[in-house]
């Protein structure tokens, strides 16, 4: 089985440092934002202060008429406050000017272009208090405040405090967070590193190996329930599945057996169909012989009826008129026994030849339908052909010859089986009385097979006709099946297509009694009878 990269330790500590760190970022985004409005107010203060202080400083000390001791009063506070990047006294006695500046260059503070500021002199007006603008670029304020003396501004010191210290205790707050952070993400793997030897991959490979002892078919052995949290409980679910797999293939054991027998039983009655199916075929090939030989003394009757009738009459003509001799008597007798040995001989010919001896009974034919097809089914499933059996469920009883309806439905279902001997699928419907077909039940049996030559099909139930190879069939089953079904007073029709199939549909009545089929039952004594 293929293994995640990462195992379950692993995963658990990238998502517990994914939380640890953006807690940690969050938390420092916060206290830096929070921290530098504090610093910033910290130092802004700080710088007015020491702004007001020197103002009050230089005109203390006499400073603002010496510019050699102003310039190094300034340059002292800008050593004391290294925020303080530049700073210059203006006075305004008698118009303002530029009295001493920090900057090498002697240039005064640049500040037009700074908001709220239309030009320079208009940011050195005489102003009764401290005034601060931060540069566009954000990196320093420019202070001024005014330098009073006995209560009249004389001038003003403007100051340009740089933002960089604010910068150095931000980046030191960030710095010290991020030790702090990976200190903590450390310590954090640790401490689940060994939760993880002692309380989740011991018990976690404990399982494992019994669940592959199981998978070995060692069902007996059981996982350690060492705890009482969710690892404890997936063992104690663990090793009740396995006893319930126990239980199972126990259980399932049984089961086999018991079906085994169920099958053992069942191949006995499937060699006990396919005997009686075999019983059925000889049978059946037994009736097809029968009907042969039928049709064989039918014919024999009539070519030898009509010659033996006008012999024996003659025969008994001179007998009654009476012979020249005793031998020529005696001899005269001797034929007419021999022409009645003979009419006896092709009346027991011509019996086969007559209607069938029905055994008029009550028939389900849902039940006869249902045994055919059992009967058949070995060859159909050796054809690979699927049966479609459609029939209500309250099929009606009907009054007929179960044996020789059976023979039918069997004939039936082997043409079908010959027609598709590289399988296919054989629908049998049933349906009872409908409007327009009075008291008859219809049967219809159709295949997918090769169907029949539209020259061929009306000569299917003529004796002696067959389009099957030779040895395989005589050509009576259809002439026997269309006999039994006209002898109980219904009618065997059939249409079909060269290559899609054929359907035969049967029309039977539900009561054979009523409408059986007679033959006239002088028809032999009328042909083989001699005359007075």
């Amino acid at each position: 089985m293929r293994r995640s990269r990462f195992g379950l330790q692993g995963k658990i500590l990238l998502i517990m440092s994914a939380a640890v760190v953006t807690v940690v970022a969050v938390s420092t985004t916060i206290a830096m934002v929070l921290t530098s409005r504090l610093v910033a107010e910290k130092i802004y203060r700080q710088t007015l202060a020491k702004a007001k202080l020197m103002a009050h400083q230089l005109v203390n000390e006499h400073a603002l008429n010496n510019p050699p001791m102003l310039l190094q009063a300034m340059r002292q506070m800008m050593h004391d406050f290294p925020s303080i990047k530049q700073a210059d006294v203006y006075l305004h006695d008698p118009v303002h000017h530029l009295v001493a500046t920090t900057d090498p260059t002697g240039q005064h503070l640049e500040l037009d272009n700074l908001p709220g500021v239309q030009h320079y002199n208009e940011y050195e007006l005489v102003r009764p208090d401290q005034i601060t603008i931060e540069t566009p670029n954000g990196k320093f304020w420019i202070m001024g405040t005014p330098i009073s003396e006995k209560g009249q501004v004389v001038g003003c010191l403007n100051l340009k405090v740089s933002k960089s210290q604010l910068n150095a205790i931000t980046r030191g707050l960030a710095l010290r967070n991020l030790l702090l952070m990976l200190a903590s993400l450390g310590a954090l793997a640790l401490i689940i590193h060994l939760f993880f030897l002692e309380r989740v991959r011991a018990p976690v490979r404990e399982m494992i190996r019994v669940m592959e002892s199981a998978e070995a078919g060692q069902l007996s052995v059981r996982a350690r329930e060492a705890s009482q949290d969710e690892i404890g409980e997936l063992a104690g679910h663990l090793n009740r599945m396995l006893e319930r797999i126990a239980n199972f293939n126990a259980e399932l054991e049984r089961k086999v057996e018991g079906a085994t027998a169920e099958l053992a039983r069942r191949n006995e009655q499937l060699k006990r169909i396919n005997e009686e199916l075999f019983e059925t075929q000889k049978t059946l090939a037994r009736s097809e012989r029968l009907a042969v030989a039928g049709q064989l003394a039918a014919g024999l009757a009539h070519e030898i009826g009509t010659p033996l009738n006008s012999i024996s009459g003659h025969v008994q003509l001179l007998a009654r008129h009476g012979v020249s001799s005793p031998s020529s008597g005696r001899r005269l007798q001797v034929i007419e026994r021999q022409i009645d040995s003979i009419v006896r001989t092709v009346k027991q010919l011509l019996s086969w030849t007559r209607k069938f001896d029905l055994k008029i009974e009550p028939v389900s034919l849902r039940h006869l339908l249902e045994e055919s097809l059992l009967l058949s089914s070995p060859a159909l499933q050796h054809r690979r052909i699927e049966v479609i059996a459609d029939w209500p469920a309250d099929c009606p009883l009907v009054r007929a010859d179960a044996g020789y309806l059976q023979q039918v439905f069997l004939n039936l279902i082997n043409n079908s089986l010959d027609a598709m001997p590289r399988g296919g699928r054989l629908s049998v419907r049933l349906r009872g009385p409908q409007p327009g077909n009075g008291q008859h039940a219809t049967l219809e049996f159709e295949d997918t097979g090769s169907g029949i030559a539209p020259e061929n099909l009306r000569h299917i139930f003529e004796p002696m006709f067959t389009t099957k190879r030779l040895g395989t069939g005589a050509g009576l089953g259809l002439a026997i099946c269309d006999q039994i079904i006209r002898q109980h007073g219904g009618s065997i029709s059939v249409e079909s297509e060269v290559g899609r199939g054929t359907r035969f549909t049967l029309m039977l009545p539900l009561d054979a009694r009523e409408n059986t089929e007679s033959l006239p039952a002088e028809t032999e004594d009328a042909t083989l009878k001699a005359p007075a």
